[in-house]
């Protein structure tokens, strides 16, 4: 065990092990684990020897008022190589899954290479394969939400210049059977359920864009649009004008 806490009437215990040692661990402090949870501790534990175990104090609960459905909110820290997302798990046999997943990142996040290398902004995009997995919103953080965020408990590290994603997920349970990463770049990459956490991204080195190739700011290709808009007009505008100076001339002779 690293560490135990209790959130409310929540309590957390973190632990360190093999897949086989975790099953032992959560069997013998009495929590159910049927077939399905014990296939992803197994899987999982391929890739991370650290897990969280969770459990209700019923009498807490309530105490404080708390019925079935009700939900206590948790803020976990972790230093990772790169963000990853287990969405596999949320796939109940029979039931859609609607997820909404917010990011908080350093740059802009992209759904492809190409978007990430001209700053192309992919709002609205759905991500490739990933039927109903859709980058729904996305901005830079503004001076209110930066105070609201970084002046929370816990919430020092939020940097003003970070870029907030918002993503939906809401696809048949069949269909949700990857798990989630952001390379470098900016741009998200799903995997196959079972790959070890750091391999959603690492394993896929050879599909990133090369990291020497610069980046080009988000929203480049509408702002050449416009500049091409611009001149188009205004290069129109000015061959009219000449045309008009040159009719005039021939009249005036």
């Amino acid at each position: 065990m690293l560490q135990q806490v209790k959130i409310e009437a929540l309590n957390l215990t973190v632990i360190r092990g093999s897949g086989q040692e975790v099953l032992n661990w959560a069997t013998s402090n009495n929590f159910f684990l049927n077939t399905e949870t014990r296939e992803h501790l197994l899987a999982y534990a391929k890739g991370s020897p650290i897990f969280m175990a969770a459990k209700y104090d019923t009498s807490a609960a309530k105490a404080r008022g708390l019925f079935q459905g009700d939900g206590t909110p948790i803020l976990i820290t972790m230093k990772t190589a790169h963000i990853w997302v287990p969405l596999e798990v949320l796939a109940i046999e029979g039931q859609q899954v609607q997820a909404d997943l917010y990011l908080l990142t350093d740059q802009p996040v992209y759904t492809t290479n190409l978007d990430a290398m001209v700053g192309q902004s992919s709002v609205g995009s759905e991500i490739l394969g990933a039927s109903g997995f859709v980058v729904s919103f996305q901005e830079k953080l503004t001076p209110r939400l930066f105070h609201d965020l970084s002046t929370d408990r816990n919430m020092g590290w939020v940097r003003s210049d970070s870029w907030l994603t918002y993503l939906n997920l809401d696809a048949p349970e069949p269909t949700v059977t990857y798990d989630l990463g952001v390379s470098p770049s900016g741009v998200i990459r799903l995997a196959p359920y079972g790959t070890p956490p750091m391999a959603v991204v690492d394993g896929q080195l050879s599909h990133e864009t090369h990291l020497w190739l610069p980046l080009l700011p988000l929203g480049t290709p509408q702002v050449l649009l416009t500049m091409i808009i611009l001149l188009s007009i205004g290069g129109g505008l000015f061959l009219l004008v000449q045309r008009k100076r040159r009719a005039k001339g021939r009249a005036q002779v």
